[in-house]
């Protein structure tokens, strides 16, 4: 079979997603062959292909649409900030090129339809990067559930701690704090990690959802906020949602109770926990991130059977991708399930539009909430007024 080859937009001779989660799987790989760079300009694509030890005829480029129009493309695969998506890929798109965007497809709904329509006119093949699909915790998870071992699903709790929209932000990553741009909690770290629980969990049916700013100032700092000698270089104005809440039944008829906040966990515990109560046995999933899509290093799965009250451990499987260093396995399974056409294996863009729908359905609920309980204070207050 002949190599895809890959039109690869944002990969920064600095360092960058591309570079972690994509890179190491490509360069290794025997189905793909990376053919061009496209970056903010021909020099940037240049110093990429220097500071990755690309081959030296790999092409640059600085604008999408001659990336687009390049007849040695077969697949345009894009990973740059949310806010580009469009720009970026519209015209690979119109050329009639394969595409993986990442996740988010665009940074709104709006963007979302108009991508995935175009896609479809023009008969291409799409994927999105919501990796999860491929994670080895959440396959386990589903397994463990289909198999009937703890019986059928009667409720499942979620609690976690993203890590980022805490107190403080390192300043490249300003933008999550900034809801207009649409990389934020809510379309990053809460869509990312609930898609792998409705994978191995089934959809969403019934639910009611509180989405909020608790912490409207942050300070920037120059360094990881875990880095004790980061120091504050600014502050900005949060107004993307770091906290988020949901409860309401999944499609099986099991209840959901799910709480996701910005910043880190508390000191020496789990930042995800998450247990999935069946009426002849439980499972409890601890680690340090709810980020699932991007590696189980350190999380721990236990099954218990509730008439014994014995507890297993669970073991995860390993395959050839769990030698690639990061964030780099779960891509890789993606690449590799697109190279061999196993579309029931990977989320195209059909799917990320019902993705982005939920988003949508999430920010739209809570304006309404926030105009119910704007009217219920003024009412109040005239109320009183009224009695005194």
């Amino acid at each position: 079979m002949a190599r895809i080859r890959i039109g690869l937009i944002g990969l920064s001779a600095a360092g960058s997603w591309a570079s972690q989660a994509h890179l190491p799987y490509l360069k290794a790989s025997e189905k793909y062959t990376i053919v061009a760079l496209c970056n903010t300009s021909v020099e940037s694509a240049k110093a990429a292909i220097k500071a990755h030890d690309l081959p030296a005829s790999t092409k640059a480029y600085g604008a999408y649409k001659d990336l687009a129009s390049d007849s040695d493309v077969d697949l345009v695969v894009c990973s740059v900030r949310v806010d580009r998506h469009y720009d970026a890929i519209k015209p690979a798109l119109e050329a009639g090129k394969d595409v993986y965007c990442e996740w988010p497809l665009g940074k709104n709904l709006e963007e979302g339809l108009e991508l995935a329509a175009l896609a479809k006119k023009k008969a291409v093949r799409t994927m999105v990067g919501l990796q999860a699909r491929q994670s080895a915790l959440v396959k386990k998870i589903k397994e463990i559930v289909d198999s009937g071992r703890i019986g059928k699903v009667l409720s499942v709790s979620f609690v976690g701690a993203a890590h980022n929209l805490g107190t403080a932000e390192m300043e490249k990553y300003e933008y999550l704090n900034h809801k207009e741009v649409g990389g934020n909690l809510v379309t990053i770290h809460f869509s990312h990690g609930f898609y792998g629980l409705l994978y191995a969990l089934g959809e969403l049916k019934t639910y009611s959802s509180i989405l909020e700013v608790k912490r409207p100032k942050v300070d920037l700092l120059d360094k990881q906020v875990s880095d004790p000698e980061a120091k504050v270089v600014g502050t900005t104005t949060r107004t993307s949602h770091d906290q988020i809440l949901i409860q309401g039944h999944l499609e099986s008829g099991a209840l959901l109770s799910y709480h996701l906040r910005g910043g880190k966990a508390f000191a020496g515990t789990e930042g995800m926990l998450w247990r999935i109560y069946g009426e002849t046995g439980e499972i409890q999933i601890k680690g340090p991130s709810p980020s699932v899509q991007i590696g189980n290093n350190g999380t721990k799965i236990e099954v218990q059977d509730i008439s014994t009250r014995k507890v297993e451990e669970i073991t995860l499987e390993q395959d050839e991708w769990d030698k690639l260093p990061g964030s780099a396995p779960n891509v890789a399974r993606m690449y590799e399930v697109f190279a061999d056409k196993k579309t029931s294996e990977y989320p195209d863009w059909e799917e990320a539009v019902i993705r982005h729908r939920l988003v949508d359905e999430l920010y739209r609920g809570e304006e309404v909430r926030t105009e119910r309980v704007a009217h219920y204070q003024s009412s109040k207050r005239k109320n009183s007024l009224w009695t005194k």
